[in-house]
């Protein structure tokens, strides 16, 4: 089986993003070793991900039109399809995530392989996993302010993806908080969230 860890952590191995994704992967691993779980991870430090513009667009639509979907750039949109499960770690920038992360989205959102339309025109997805789970930390409170959340619950709808777990650790920046403390709080989310999958 395969967790598909989607990397957004811009400041690689020091950013507290990839400290909760790393404590996420360890407990996954842990209470899942009765089962064969493989970890394929997607860094978007490193990924050659180019947003979208005309020219790539109009490609794309030419090879959905004639569903050559085993076309190359098609791949992020397979291993999204083929997960049995999602973790994805994102800073809180904006008022949701960095711009790479949308870049990889729009990438594996296409018609006619990560979800199809019914008859009716209702979006059918088309993804194996079950569950999804969001990581993010920020420097001040997120508060009603989750769009990069948001977002990916939507995503998940449309791409079949049933449940959507979220975990954040906020307020780091702040002077005077524990920041460990913060930290610890967001850890023992994470061990919530592995006990229900």
């Amino acid at each position: 089986m395969k967790l598909l860890f989607v990397n957004a952590c811009m400041r690689g191995e020091k950013s507290r993003t990839y400290e909760l994704c790393r404590d996420y992967l360890e407990k996954f691993l842990k209470a899942k070793a009765h089962e064969d779980w493989q970890v394929e991870e997607v860094n978007l430090n490193t990924a050659d991900i180019k947003p979208l513009n005309r020219e790539l667009l109009a490609e794309r639509d030419a090879l959905s039109a004639g569903k050559n979907f085993d076309d190359p750039s098609f791949d992020l949109a397979r291993q999204m399809i083929e997960a049995d499960h999602v973790l994805i770690g994102a800073p809180y920038w904006d008022l949701s995530f960095p711009a790479k992360l949308k870049d990889y989205l729009e990438r594996c959102s296409v018609t006619g392989l990560t979800f199809i339309y019914s008859p009716e025109g209702i979006p059918q997805g088309q993804c194996r996993a079950e569950s999804l789970t969001y990581i993010t930390t920020s420097g001040s409170a997120i508060r009603d302010f989750n769009f990069g959340y948001q977002y990916i619950q939507g995503l998940c709808a449309l791409f079949g993806i049933k449940k959507t777990y979220f975990a954040s650790a906020e307020e780091l920046d702040i002077i005077g908080k524990d920041v460990k403390s913060i930290m610890n709080v967001a850890k023992d989310k994470i061990t919530d969230i592995i006990e229900t999958l």
